[in-house]
């Protein structure tokens, strides 16, 4: 019999195979990582990916070329409406009828009732309840209670965050002379995507028929009143209101305010802090009825979209052959309202331009104009009676920024100490 077929010989030995290595996410190379992480459907799903472990947070946080092309790639989400109060109130917040599980969660971890502003402890203390939404960017929104001289900076997605600034000069006029306090117009807050820490606030004043900015600087931590210039576009008796300047807005490296006579428009280059003032287009000239906001395209384009009754058009600036500036319509789109809507909701009214995407509104309902492709959609119903009202679009977070790493670094060696 051959020994192979012996039952009582025991089986020949197996030859060892080699084991071939166990491939996880964590073995993942950083570049390969960062490729995964492009494809994640939005902001808010990257940062709950990214703060799952330290490694990740700072492959993220340590490259700005993939944070430049994540939001090229991804509009930032926008989480809702924050809504100027009624008077002795805090703002409002009307989240985004959203069922994205991260944007939720997004909303969930906030402080969207701004308790700090409630906080006896804190900056303001028992200040009368009187705060004004000044501006909304970069995540934070900017503050301002006249009646306790203090401006706040408060981010709703980092609870505790609120930083305060006193008011540079006494705001209660002499009773015998109430119009002696030049008119503040508003005050805008300027940073930069990459270095957030760093900013600025620009808070323009005028009278009669000359205008100042008054600037903070994170960087001293002092207020630095800019001298007064004198407006040549500002004749009277024409237009001789002493309210004579809109709200402004920020938009391509400058800050814009249009006259209520629809006729100029007041802008402040925020690298030179100097005025110039130039014609509105032909479009909105003199328009009385038409609501306008200025902004940017994605691409970082400077624009103007308007609204003359549930008409939308879009002005894009150029510079033609001879390097002069003009303003050319670009492209136009009608919202079809409901034929038993009433009267009031065919009135449509520009709220903002965030990242490429144009926010409006009518009484009934908020809706989103993409500026690449021209398609307006409808958001959600609206469920508030205020007409000033600002988006919070979901900003890049603190934890996923550094220079190159160095923040997270400190952060992680922070959370190593508790």
């Amino acid at each position: 019999m051959p020994r192979g077929g012996d039952p009582t010989e025991p089986p020949p030995a197996k030859s060892p195979m080699l084991s071939s290595p166990v491939t996880t996410i964590n073995s993942l190379g950083e570049d390969l990582l960062l490729e995964i992480f492009l494809r994640l459907p939005s902001l808010a799903t990257l940062v709950r990916a990214a703060l799952t472990c330290r490694p990740w947070r700072r492959a993220v946080a340590s490259s700005p070329a993939f944070r430049r092309r994540f939001r090229e790639l991804h509009p930032a989400p926008l989480l809702g409406l924050v809504v100027e109060p009624k008077p002795a109130a805090l703002p409002a917040f009307s989240p985004a009828q959203c069922r994205d599980r991260d944007v939720l969660a997004a909303i969930r971890g906030g402080d969207f009732a701004f308790t700090p502003l409630l906080d006896p402890e804190d900056h303001a203390r028992n200040a009368p309840l009187r705060w004004r939404i000044q501006d909304c960017r970069g995540g934070y929104l900017l503050l301002m209670n006249w009646d306790a001289s203090l401006l706040a900076a408060i981010n709703p997605l980092v609870p505790g965050s609120a930083e305060y600034f006193e008011i540079p000069f006494n705001t209660k006029a002499p009773a015998e002379h109430p119009d002696q306090l030049p008119v503040s117009v508003d005050v805008h807050l300027l940073s930069s995507d990459e270095d957030p820490m760093q900013f600025q606030l620009v808070w323009l004043f005028h009278e009669k028929s000359r205008v100042q900015a008054v600037v903070f600087s994170s960087d001293t931590g002092d207020w630095h009143f800019l001298p007064w210039v004198e407006v040549e576009e500002r004749v009277p008796p024409h237009d001789a209101d002493r309210y004579w300047l809109r709200f402004g807005w920020q938009a391509n490296g400058a800050l814009y305010w249009p006259f209520k006579n629809q006729e100029h428009m007041l802008k402040l280059d925020t690298e030179t802090m100097k005025f110039s003032v130039s014609e509105l287009p032909p479009y909105l000239k003199g328009q009385q009825g038409c609501h306008f906001v200025v902004g940017e395209t994605r691409d970082g384009a400077l624009c103007i979209v308007y609204c003359i009754g549930l008409s939308i058009g879009v002005l894009m600036n150029i510079v033609d052959d001879d390097g002069v500036e003009r303003w050319v319509l670009s492209g136009t789109v009608h919202y079809e309202a409901e034929a038993d809507l009433p009267v009031n909701n065919r009135i449509m009214q520009v709220v903002a331009i965030e990242d490429g995407f144009v926010y409006l509104a009518t009484s009934e309902m908020v809706l989103v104009l993409c500026l690449e492709t021209m398609k307006l959609e409808k958001l959600f119903p609206r469920s508030f009676r205020s007409h000033h009202f600002h988006p919070y679009v979901m900003a890049w977070p603190t934890s996923l920024l550094g220079n190159y790493g160095s923040f997270v670094m400190i952060q992680d060696g922070a959370n190593d100490a508790n």
